[in-house]
């Protein structure tokens, strides 16, 4: 295989505290034996495509411009534009608007690379995972067949596997279907130098379920069974030099639903409720923005708020939108977590709760916000560029893999604003072993009584989010 060449695994909505040996044996092994990255998060919002886009870009959602799972866009005026919706992704892309940045399926392209992508996902996630396959002419396999799938591939993967499973909660029998796919058609036909595998579990089993629920275990079992074979076929010298595990987010339970979606008063504008909700005024001014803010600390659903002047300040009672990395023209002009239980000193699956808007059962397992049970992930790589059982404690996120691979691969970083994990890297890779400060910093804000905290990590200059928590009026009240 070609240098730095890498297989991207994926475990979808995987808190770091569940993959542990007793649920999930072979991925805690290959953790422990290989790097890895103890203190790894998500971006925010901790949503799925968000994540896929800035995992594949380097970048955060700021960058990027991908902001949310759904939002006001220019391309769909006057209505939400749905990242889950294929067709409002194509309509972004063809007015060019729809990332903002270079994809590494671009980069791969640039530098005469292959890449594949293998989806259990969304349509809308899978695209993100390589937004310009298909004009790229770069192979896509989804569970959802064409369009988003290249005919091709999709065509090879039936014709030697059989029909797509149903899906289900468990989703085991596609988790098993994609693994063979990977195994027995993907690298035998295309040995790409960068492949993507996607596992929908345990999120699509812990949504319906609940985080800790046995229906969820079952699935991470099942993952990790899968992710057994993946292992054994590489450790008989198949496939790329580097393997790579992560996940997206993590997930915490829905304790209480909202009873009405129609929580923010249409005269301020148009308004996106989920478990990040944003707020597109009619009238933009930074007194205007105050306005609102005032307003929503005094909710018994809001969390933290963020909002920020033309000038990028700050608007009293909010934080801004660069704190988060999201502060781009497409994002909301304020937005705003619902509540979730404070997290900044304990948390854990039976600890983290929140409100939660629609589209999953009471106890259902929830995500989008900045309680740590959300943003932290799974991040760990073992091969030939990696260091074997070294825990590394520098913190790092989504934004990081990219640049990493790119690294190890011998291609520029040009337009990446994530690090190379470089303390993880053995010495053929420029800058090996070194390992940066960190320095910690905790942003607030108060207003009526509603407090807010953002706990941050500064590393080489760039931030990322440890956790974000209310109190005051503003705490979690179970």
């Amino acid at each position: 295989m070609s240098r730095g060449s890498t297989l991207i695994v994926t475990f979808d909505g995987l808190r770091r505290d569940r993959a542990t040996t007793a649920l999930m044996p072979n991925l805690a092994r290959f953790m422990a034996e290989g790097t890895d990255f103890l203190n790894s998060r998500s971006v925010f919002p901790s949503e799925t495509r968000v994540a896929v886009t800035s995992t594949m870009t380097g970048c955060p959602p700021g960058d990027h411009g991908l902001v949310a799972n759904q939002f006001i866009h220019p391309v769909k005026p006057g209505a939400l534009f749905k990242t889950a919706e294929w067709d409002h992704l194509e309509t972004a892309a063809q007015a060019g608007q729809l990332v903002d940045r270079l994809t590494l399926g671009q980069r791969m392209a640039e530098a005469g690379r292959s890449m594949v992508v293998l989806s259990t996902a969304s349509p809308g996630a899978s695209r993100m995972m390589n937004a310009r396959a298909h004009a790229l002419g770069q192979p896509v396999f989804s569970m959802h067949g064409l369009p988003v799938s290249s005919q091709q591939l999709h065509e090879q993967v039936t014709s030697t596997l059989g029909a797509i499973p149903e899906p289900a909660a468990p989703n085991s029998k596609r988790m098993t279907y994609a693994t063979d796919a990977l195994l027995k058609v993907i690298y035998p036909r295309y040995a790409p130098d960068l492949c993507v595998l996607w596992m929908n579990d345990p999120d699509i089993t812990s949504h319906r379920f609940g985080v800790t629920a046995a229906e969820t275990e079952l699935a991470q079992r099942a993952c990790d069974d899968n992710f057994a074979r993946i292992l054994e076929w590489w450790h008989a010298g198949n496939g790329p030099q580097n393997i790579i595990v992560m996940s997206d987010h993590g997930q915490i339970t829905g304790q209480r639903q909202l009873a009405t979606l129609d929580i923010v008063p249409a005269e301020f504008g148009h308004a996106s409720i989920g478990a990040f909700s944003g707020i597109y005024l009619h009238h933009r001014s930074a007194s205007h923005k105050a306005k609102v803010v005032d307003w929503l600390v005094q909710q018994d659903f809001c969390g933290l708020v963020f909002a920020s002047s033309d000038d990028g300040a700050a608007i009293p009672g909010a934080l801004p939108w660069s704190a988060v990395r999201n502060a781009h023209p497409r994002n909301a002009d304020v937005g705003f977590t619902l509540r979730a239980s404070d997290s900044s000193q304990q948390y854990g699956p039976d600890l983290d709760k929140c409100l939660f808007a629609s589209g999953i059962p009471v106890g259902g397992g929830m995500h989008g916000g900045l309680n740590k049970g959300e943003l932290s992930t799974v991040l760990a790589a073992q091969g030939r560029d990696y260091r074997g059982a070294f825990a590394s404690e520098t913190p790092c996120w989504l934004p990081d893999i990219a640049p990493t691979i790119l690294t190890t691969m011998g291609l520029a970083l040009d337009g990446t604003a994530g690090r190379p994990l470089v303390e993880a890297l053995t010495g053929v890779s420029a800058g090996a072993g070194r390992v940066p400060d960190v320095e910690t910093r905790l942003l607030s804000a108060t207003h009526r009584g509603h407090e807010q905290y953002l706990r941050q990590w500064v590393i080489d200059g760039q931030t990322i989010v440890d956790c974000g928590w209310t109190a005051g009026s503003g705490g979690w009240h179970p």
